[in-house]
């Protein structure tokens, strides 16, 4: 094909393909005619297109059925199209591949892999790249330096940043608005001033990125100041004045610069407004607001029903989920998390099999959420569903999410599960130790939990809190007294960890469990802060164990002030006493619970039958088998003899 006919066709694919089916349709006369590779021009347009309709799949496919080496412009067009479609791992793996295969990187190529490397902000590559940006002698380049100050100002290398800036030998607006956001996003907006005072040329964006600084210090006064000076504003600068105002809790502020923005107010500016109030649980409003909107997009909505979560009121948000019609995987993930936690684990797992069926995708984030409504549940099938389905070896790189399959086999009671996914990770880090510690302080198994913690140890992960909860619970759950004193010891001296109340009702039980009640007294007398129902409980039910009556209505005098309403205190003084014979104190205690109106809280028991869980509360009639259950419970009780 001749250069006029390549140019010609190049051309006519630029102006005549602006959605995804004229696209489609072009590349397949390309491919009928058989033309589609005899320009490289050409394909480069078409990868370009594509990536730029957000169809990076259909770029990378021509990509990969180019027959010849493809040049340097074409891995840049794939290159870029995987950044602007934020798929940064796949664009670095290719710029590897690149560098493998000997093909030289172009300018433009490095500036797209420097943004790709800002928006993650990873620092060390950007160094690496900054090297083989000298080497190559693109170091003078605007556009190479303008992408080299954008990695090093994200990741807050104010000094490096501001020594390419000064090394470059034209700057452009860009440059000095890179350099003005990186003093604002390090809380510098003095620095930031002096150098937008001596900007040869400002544009809005130079406005606006000294409103973030001044924003983003909660200055907004001088803010204000900035933006009523400013000659042009932008949609952008609005929402900054806005974000700022609601940030520092001024609601008042926020409406008013909202009500007088421009008729052109877009979604964005919406769900600014949403968002801010419900951070600061003004629902009333935000809902308003919501309701207000002449249109709504996910994020607004999944922002409402978070709102609702977050204040408890799952059931609104609920509402709000079924009348959403584009549901996303955000908003599922968003009110099955809603419903765990807020302790409504059933319901959460209702909705994630109604979520299971419409063949969505769900990412790590997700199968953290369902993971941790199998932890609440203790169903081990489930749970055991969820791995097989969604948990791929990949996932195994990521130690949150491997944290939360050991929290959840412990809690379903598979220890050895637990300890198989443990072993599967080869980098294990403190929180990855510390739940399988937990795990096996929780099953009793408090041998097996100190040697882990000192493997740790070995390893030169240094222990805090949490690992140390889990290391006491081990030595309460296996009685192992001395070593949970000296546990505590260590951990106040060789590791400098403040023990919280947390602590202290871990060692008071230990030794109150032992029968040593008065150690146990003096630890709570002895403790920084005021004693808590967990620590007084767990002396309470010692006492109980031991029968020691005195020390009892110590602990029980100090719940009844703490917790006046938690029927289980009483109840528990009440058995103490009878357990003494001491049948009018025991009568007392009654009077005390009646005289206060306080109710026994009611039993509740679940129990999971091919894959269906099952609640059941205290005098509950609402069961679909109410009737059968009822029965065959009668006739149980009746060759029992009750």
């Amino acid at each position: 094909m001749k250069f006029n006919e390549r140019y010609s066709l190049a051309s006519s694919l630029q102006h005549s393909c602006q959605s995804l089916i004229s696209l489609k349709s072009f590349h397949a006369r390309l491919l009928i005619s058989g033309s589609i590779f005899s320009s490289n021009v050409t394909l480069n347009k078409i990868i370009r297109i594509y990536s730029r309709l957000g169809a990076i799949d259909y770029a990378h496919k021509v990509f990969d059925t180019i027959p010849d080496q493809p040049n340097q412009f074409i891995w840049t067009a794939l290159i870029h199209g995987h950044v602007e479609n934020s798929n940064y791992k796949e664009s670095l793996g290719l710029f590897r591949r690149m560098l493998r295969e000997s093909i030289p990187p172009l300018k433009f190529t490095v500036s797209s892999i420097l943004k790709c490397l800002s928006r993650q902000k990873r620092l060390s590559e950007g160094e690496s790249i900054h090297g083989l940006v000298v080497k190559l002698s693109f170091e003078l380049d605007p556009t190479v330096q303008n992408s080299l100050i954008d990695v090093y100002a994200r990741s807050e290398e104010i000094r490096v940043a501001r020594k390419v800036f000064d090394g470059m030998s034209h700057r452009d607006v860009v440059s000095w608005n890179s350099m003005i956001s990186c003093y604002g996003n390090c809380y510098q907006v003095d620095a930031a001033l002096e150098l937008f005072h001596s900007m040869p040329e400002r544009n809005v964006v130079s406005w606006t990125a000294m409103l973030c600084g001044y924003a983003k210090t909660g200055n907004m006064e001088e803010a204000q100041n900035m933006f009523d000076e400013m000659p042009v504003r932008d949609l952008a600068a609005w929402k900054v004045m806005i974000s700022g105002y609601m940030d520092v809790g001024n609601f008042s502020a926020a409406c008013c610069t909202f009500n007088k923005m421009p008729s052109n107010k877009d979604i964005g500016s919406w769900n600014i407004m949403i968002a801010g109030l419900c951070k600061a649980g003004r629902l009333d409003f935000a809902r308003d607001f919501f309701d207000r909107m002449p249109s709504r997009n996910g994020a607004s909505w999944c922002m409402m029903i978070d709102g609702y979560v977050k204040a408890g009121d799952v059931d609104n948000a609920r509402l709000l989920f079924d009348q959403m019609n584009d549901k996303n995987l955000v908003s599922w993930s968003t009110m099955i998390a809603g419903y765990a936690k807020n302790g409504r684990a059933s319901h959460a797992l209702k909705l994630f099999n109604q979520f299971k069926h419409l063949g969505i995708e769900p990412d790590e984030s997700f199968i953290m959420t369902v993971i941790s409504v199998c932890s609440q549940l203790g169903i081990l099938d489930i749970a055991e569903d969820i791995v097989s389905n969604y948990v791929q070896c990949t996932h195994f790189s990521n130690l949150h999410l491997v944290t939360s399959l050991i929290d959840m086999y412990s809690k379903c009671g598979s220890v050895e599960r637990a300890w198989q996914v443990f072993g599967n990770v080869h980098k294990k880090d403190l929180f990855c130790y510390s739940a399988m510690i937990a795990a096996f302080a929780n099953h009793g198994r408090g041998r097996e939990a100190i040697a882990l913690f000192h493997e740790m140890l070995s390893h030169n992960i240094k222990p805090d809190g949490v690992a140390f909860l889990g290391i006491l619970t081990a030595c309460n759950h296996g009685g192992l007294v001395n070593e949970g004193k000296e546990c505590f010891e260590l951990m106040r001296k060789e590791f400098d960890v403040l023990p919280l109340e947390k602590h202290y009702a871990c060692l008071v039980d230990l030794l109150g469990r032992a029968g040593c009640l008065n150690d146990a007294y003096r630890v709570i007398k002895n403790m920084p802060m005021e004693p808590h129902s967990v620590v007084w409980g767990s002396f309470l039910a010692a006492c109980r164990a031991h029968r020691n009556v005195e020390l009892a209505e110590v602990a029980a005098s100090w719940l009844f002030q703490i917790e006046p309403d938690n029927s289980g205190n009483y109840i528990l003084l009440s058995s103490i006493y009878a357990a003494a014979g001491r049948w009018d104190d025991v009568a007392k205690v009654r009077t005390l619970l009646r005289k206060r109106g306080v109710r026994k809280n009611r039993g509740s028991s679940w129990i999971e039958l091919d894959h269906v869980v099952h609640e059941f509360v205290m005098g509950d009639v609402s069961h679909v088998d109410c009737e059968k259950i009822y029965f065959v419970l009668n006739l149980i009780l009746e060759d029992m003899g009750i």
